[in-house]
């Protein structure tokens, strides 16, 4: 879950993030990184154009939770 939170406070912007940027901030290999962006996709808490990715309004509402 930490790693999660930690990318979407990451693309919490709004703003386009590069994979290569969001590699170098979230230390995991590389296939579990993928899964997880797959995952927060599926969940469309994050969306992907070309190799980048940004927060959806869903995204944004999830943050706004209360913890």
């Amino acid at each position: 879950m930490k790693n999660l939170d930690k990318i979407t406070e990451l693309l919490r912007d709004s703003k386009w993030h590069g994979l290569e940027e969001i590699k170098l901030e979230i230390l995991l290999p590389e296939d579990n990184l993928n899964e997880l962006l797959i995952f927060l996709q599926e969940l469309e808490v994050v969306e992907k154009e070309n190799e980048c990715l940004r927060i959806t309004a869903r995204g944004l509402k999830f943050l706004d939770l209360p913890n």
